[in-house]
């Protein structure tokens, strides 16, 4: 109890800060400096100096912004929102405060010195001795170290930190930080990243009528946060109303718990956090001894009794900088999970329309609202291979496609469409797809910047798929079901094809204890350029349905390029080579060219001097849509047939 109060008011000194920043609140200030112009020019392309501008709620106490005489070359980092953005500027800070362990930080970040802030303080020597040009670091330093700092002349720029920042102060720091240390393009680009998220909030909230709720704080649970807390303001974007705002002044942002209120305002659903507790089932645990001691009192509430507690991670305890897009992405999906929202509850086709939803991933990218056309398209051009099978089976009616490649069509298809160069290399001309007078195109959400405007200026509706080199499993299957809601929602045929992919999952779970003690390295190549897939690269997530185990993870990318040296540390039992070539054998014998120029090197590696290598053809990166069925197939044969199962 005694850390709990201590916390407390050290949360509720940092509150103080926030709340004194004017009459107006801090949303109501976002909003008004985010829509600007004068915010948008906050650019550092003056050549006299180097200005960090403050966020509109901070400004009252801090100013409008740090100026410094030049930019900053030793910089010493203790926010982790700020260095979110400092790393994707590439700027490289000389010390940092510890990585938390869900923010995927590069890992040259885990290297850098490491100066700790927290409850017992900052090493003030420590930052002296290193003598920076710059020191980034929270507000709520800023009482006891500020005019230290200021007596060694070493600049300081406060960031807001703790559980009373919310979502939109988050999104305006983030902006701010990418237009001061980047340029107004990444600030763009930041900016689109938060409104992306904000699309999919919305679009939740279509699927689910509001509750009422709480969050309680503390394990076990002593405080409550009102809708202008770091959690609160996210879940205030979400069909989720805050009765706390009904007890408290929601300016608070935390307020003690009293349970004979909880009990009388009864919430449909409680969220539990705590700072103690860094993964749900540490808080879980508390909170069910804690239902425990006193079911009288718990059990009376419908949150419990209708097993509606959302047991959170710490992640949503306090500010994360621009992680917090992650955070509302992974709240939706377990919220999701939690309610049942599924592809039946969303808009359906009325009055002859027809609605084209997007999956979760594309949602995650911005592409929220669907497509809705106002009859049955009848020319449409594919721009992706990935679509094409599925909308051939469910009888859509295609003017042009992709040229197959390694990719065989069916013969009806492949006589009755135009085929399209969409290669990389390839100068298609837009206006030739205009031409066509398609009254839909589906293209590939990359492509959207290239073509997609051009496309709409032109009054042609379109549509957008993830046609990469990595896309995993579950996207192909979400996507065909956008597909067949869209196209076949009634027919045999619609759900025969989603019925494929259950046979396949029930076929694949037999075969997973078999492989589940081997390892695989997955190399995606054109020699003597090599890159190494994660299991989330489309042939490396084939090898992980059977049970393999990668030995490559990067929770940044599915693919990176292959560093040798820490290669020959990863001793797979396995490795599986793939590239561009239209057939494996093509690639094999590039493969093994490459491997003979550097015997030395490629024979260090077990797998590969023992010849447990197997080669594929670019079907293999290719996403096909519901093409990975039969390919995926043919990958077990290959796997089965090599292990002689």
């Amino acid at each position: 109890m005694k850390k709990i109060l201590s916390l407390f008011l050290a949360v509720t000194t940092m509150l103080t800060l926030f709340t004194s920043c004017g009459k107006k609140t801090q949303d109501e200030q976002f909003s008004q400096i985010s829509s600007s112009s004068e915010v948008k020019e906050m650019v550092n392309e003056e050549n006299n100096g180097f200005s960090i501008y403050y966020p509109s709620y901070m400004q009252s106490t801090e100013g409008e912004k740090l100026e410094l005489s030049k930019k900053p070359e030793k910089i010493i980092v203790l926010s982790n929102s700020a260095m979110q953005i400092l790393v994707r500027c590439n700027i490289q800070p000389i010390a940092f405060r510890k990585a938390p362990a869900y923010i995927d930080f590069p890992d040259w970040v885990k290297e850098l010195p490491q100066i700790e802030t927290g409850m017992n303080g900052l090493d003030l020597e420590k930052v002296v001795s290193m003598e920076p040009d710059l020191v980034i670091m929270g507000n709520h330093l800023k009482k006891d170290y500020d005019k230290q700092l200021k007596d060694a002349n070493i600049p300081v720029y406060y960031t807001s930190e703790g559980p009373g920042v919310s979502y939109n102060e988050v999104k305006e720091e983030a902006i701010i930080f990418a237009r001061s240390f980047g340029s107004e393009k990444m600030a763009k680009e930041v900016e689109s990243e938060f409104n992306a998220v904000e699309k999919r909030a919305e679009t939740f909230k279509k699927y689910v009528q509001n509750k009422k709720s709480m969050i309680l704080f503390g394990a076990p649970p002593s405080y409550q946060q009102t809708s202008m807390s770091y959690l609160g303001s996210i879940l205030s974007m979400l069909p989720f109303d805050n009765l706390s705002d009904t007890l408290v002044d929601k300016k608070l942002r935390m307020a003690p718990l009293d349970i004979e209120k909880l009990v009388e305002i009864n919430p449909e659903v409680i969220f539990a956090i705590s700072p103690t507790a860094a993964t749900p089932d540490v808080i879980e645990n508390v909170y069910k001894e804690e239902f425990a001691k006193n079911p009288k009192i718990w059990n009376s509430l419908d949150a419990v009794k209708n097993n509606n507690v959302i047991y959170l991670s710490g992640e949503y305890v306090t500010s994360k900088g621009i992680h917090i897009i992650k955070s509302i992405n992974n709240l939706i999906d377990i919220l999701e999970k939690k309610f049942e929202v599924s592809t039946d509850m969303l808009p359906k086709s009325s009055d002859g329309k027809i609605t084209i939803n997007y999956p979760t991933d594309m949602q995650k990218k911005g592409f929220v609202e669907p497509l809705i056309l106002e009859k049955n398209p009848e020319r449409v051009v594919v721009m992706s291979k990935a679509p094409v099978l599925a909308l051939h089976e469910l009888g859509v009616k295609m003017i042009a496609i992709p040229n197959g490649g390694a990719v065989v069509w069916p013969k009806d298809l492949e006589e009755s469409t135009k085929k399209l160069d969409i290669s990389m290399k390839s100068n298609l001309d837009i206006e030739t797809i205009i031409a066509l007078n398609p009254d839909l195109v589906i293209l590939g959400e990359r492509s959207k910047d290239k073509y997609g405007k051009i496309l709409t200026d032109a009054n042609i509706p379109v549509y957008y798929v993830n046609s990469g080199h990595t896309v995993p499993y579950e996207y192909i299957k979400d996507q065909t079901q956008m597909l067949v809601n869209a196209f076949g929602n009634s027919s045999p045929k619609g759900k025969e094809i989603m019925a494929r992919f259950e046979a396949l999952e029930k076929d694949l779970a037999n075969l997973q204890l078999k492989y589940s003690d081997k390892s695989v390295m997955v190399l995606q190549s054109s020699p003597p350029s090599h890159y190494i897939q994660t299991e989330e690269g489309t042939l490396a997530s084939m090898a992980k349905m059977m049970g393999f185990k990668n030995v490559y993870e990067n929770k940044l990318s599915s693919m990176a390029p292959l560093d040798m040296e820490n290669a020959i540390g990863y001793n797979p039992d396995l490795v599986l080579c793939v590239g561009g070539t239209m057939d494996s054998e093509s690639h094999k014998k590039a493969m093994e060219d490459d491997f003979a120029k550097n015997p030395n090197y490629w024979n260090s590696i077990s797998a590969i001097k023992d010849g447990k290598v197997l080669y594929f053809s670019s079907k293999f990166i290719l996403n096909t849509g519901i093409g990975f069925i039969d390919t995926m197939e043919e990958f077990v044969k290959t796997i089965n047939s090599f292990y002689k199962e």
